[in-house]
């Protein structure tokens, strides 16, 4: 959309019959982040799956992800929707999770204070309560490596402007991601945050 709400003249689907002019890609389910690769300018996404199948993608104009025809996941019970995982004229997936991490929060990484974390992709988890740090190569998931394991159900993610990563986490409060910490030393540094905070309040 442009920035006064107006729908942009090249949308894939401007000229298209019955369809919504608004609509630059479809077949998703239950986008949770969306974020601007810092090196590329593409759009990439995660979205949770049904049970299985929480998916990252690459998001390009007038394609079409999949959803309900292919996916990795299964209806809540258990039982199957679909037995297929790819079709040809859609989209592949980057990277999936099954059984579901339910992923919520996304942020490159692209300050020098991590050192060679830069340009690393990092999602939260509300399902199993961590943060994982994808390591990519050439626009795929190479590896995941845990952080913060059972912190509590993260919300968001944020690079901040002094080059941290910032955590949202539920029930808990914002956690400054700091180099080299153990997570008893993010807490401590949530638990000054939080006094200090009180303090102000108090006065």
């Amino acid at each position: 959309m442009n920035d006064d709400g107006t729908i942009p003249k090249d949308n894939p689907f401007v000229t298209s019959a019955n369809a919504k002019k608004a609509i630059y890609s479809y077949g998703h389910r239950n986008p949770q982040g969306l974020v601007m690769h810092p090196f590329t300018n593409e759009i990439w996404s995660h979205e949770h799956g049904p049970k299985g199948g929480d998916e990252i993608n690459i998001i390009q104009k007038g394609k079409n992800y999949g959803w309900p025809i292919v996916s990795y996941g299964v209806n809540y019970n258990g039982t199957k929707f679909t037995d297929k995982t790819y079709m040809e004229g859609m989209e592949r997936h980057i990277h999936y999770w099954t059984p579901s991490i339910a992923p919520t929060g996304m942020a490159f990484i692209t300050s020098e204070v991590y050192g060679n974390w830069k340009g690393n992709l990092l999602v939260g988890s509300l399902k199993f309560q961590y943060l994982s740090r994808c390591i990519l190569k050439r626009n795929q998931v190479y590896k995941e490596v845990k952080l913060l394991r059972c912190i509590g159900r993260v919300r968001a993610i944020e690079q901040g402007n002094d080059g941290y990563i910032y955590v949202g986490v539920e029930n808990l409060g914002i956690l400054k991601l700091l180099p080299g910490a153990k997570k008893n030393d993010l807490l401590l540094f949530f638990s000054s945050i939080f006094s200090l905070l009180k303090l102000i309040n108090n006065d």
